[in-house]
């Protein structure tokens, strides 16, 4: 027979249930790798750009050539005894030349966006079964 502070030690047991829980947290992992690449794009220019000559003028002084001059149509001889005189003439022509220059600054960022995605999964949790038996 039991004592009535044995009997009342029995009635307070306490039985502890444990459950399993869903428990999802966010894994930080790669998904994909991007490439930048610079290329080179040509496209054709066409600039005007002026250029200078010198030409040679010949101006006559005065109506008539003077007395003992010889005109245009004057032999070679008399030609060939007066110097001859050269002129060099000068032109200018376009010098191309390039220059890499930087012309636009662009900025890469990555970008975090959050979606919301659903998990599911089975859990297990324990159960009280309670059955009296009969006394004997």
């Amino acid at each position: 027979m039991t004592t009535p502070n044995e009997h009342d030690q029995a009635l307070t047991d306490d039985i502890t249930l444990h459950s399993e829980r869903l428990v999802v947290t966010g894994e930080v992992r790669e998904w994909a790798r991007a490439r930048v690449t610079r290329r080179i794009v040509t496209e054709q220019r066409t600039i005007t750009v002026p250029v200078r000559r010198e030409e040679l003028l010949v101006e006559y002084v005065g109506d008539a050539p003077a007395e003992g001059r010889e005109t245009v149509g004057a032999s070679a001889q008399v030609v060939a005894s007066h110097p001859v005189e050269q002129i060099v003439l000068h032109t200018e022509v376009p010098r191309v030349e390039y220059d890499v220059v930087p012309y636009e600054e662009v900025a890469l960022t990555v970008d975090t966006t959050t979606r919301n995605v659903q998990v599911a999964g089975e859990v297990a949790r324990e159960q009280l079964d309670f059955r009296e038996q009969p006394e004997r």
